[in-house]
Formats: structure tokens, C-alpha cells, sequence
């Protein structure tokens, strides 16, 4: 019963929310890849646009990693 709502919860609540995260630091990158190209010829504007995209991949590899780790401790647990 306990495990049908975990999974429950996981399934309906966590996993969305995982992904839209995701989404929001893939476009945080995007937009700094179109700042960088935008502002090409200006180096202090060109330093904001690599500052979003080192952040945009900080943030996916952190939470693929986290992802990861949870699916390993969930194959473990069950």
C-alpha cells in the first residue's frame, strides 16, 4: 500500500516536475548560446551569454545526476 503510493506520488508529482525543470535549464542554455552569438562583438555582454550556458549545463548535469542516483537507490530499496 505504502509503495503503491510512492509510486503513485513519483509517477504524478516528481517525474513532471524533473522533466520541466530540465526544460527550463535546456532553455536557460539556449538563451545563453543566442546571447553569445547575439552579442559577439561586445565582451561584457558575451561573458553573460557563456555565464548561462556554463549554468544551463551545471543544472542539467546535476539533475541527471540526481535522477540517476534516485533510480539507483530505487532498484536497490525494491
Amino acid at each position: 500500500m505504502l509503495s503503491t503510493i510512492i509510486d503513485k506520488i513519483w509517477t504524478e508529482i516528481i517525474n513532471p516536475f524533473i522533466l520541466l525543470m530540465m526544460a527550463v535549464a535546456a532553455v536557460y542554455f539556449i538563451w545563453g548560446v543566442f546571447l553569445f552569438v547575439k552579442n559577439s562583438a561586445d565582451d561584457a555582454d558575451k561573458g553573460e551569454g557563456k555565464k548561462h550556458m556554463v549554468y544551463g549545463i551545471i543544472g542539467l548535469f546535476i539533475m541527471i545526476s540526481v535522477e540517476g542516483i534516485i533510480a539507483l537507490i530505487k532498484a536497490t530499496v525494491s
